[in-house]
């Protein structure tokens, strides 16, 4: 016969550091000390970085640093840059102005 359950710590009532929902039952361990996010919000969290990694590479179009059409060729980034563009498949930094 199975001996008893192993104690896992006490199990908490937990506030999703988001939504402030209440979700009994959740163990930690105790050395994880960062926000808790209950599923839903994960999920949000998980699709909202998404559609931002999408927007740094892409850009919205709408706003200001995405209309503008060519590099400064003054900053930082533009001076990494090689003068004709990258030779190979390289990636290069988008100028600050851009960003």
């Amino acid at each position: 016969p199975p001996g008893p359950p192993k104690n896992r710590g006490p199990l908490l009532h937990r506030l999703c550091a988001s939504c402030q929902s209440l979700f009994p039952g959740v163990s930690l361990p105790p050395q994880r000390r960062c926000r808790w996010l209950c599923p839903d919000c994960r999920a949000q969290r998980r699709d909202f970085n998404r559609e931002q990694r999408f927007y740094k590479r892409v850009g919205c179009g709408l706003c200001q640093a995405c209309r503008i059409p060519e590099d400064c060729g003054i900053c930082t980034a533009c001076a990494r840059n090689p003068p004709g563009g990258p030779s190979g498949p390289t990636r290069t930094s988008k100028c600050l102005l851009r960003r």
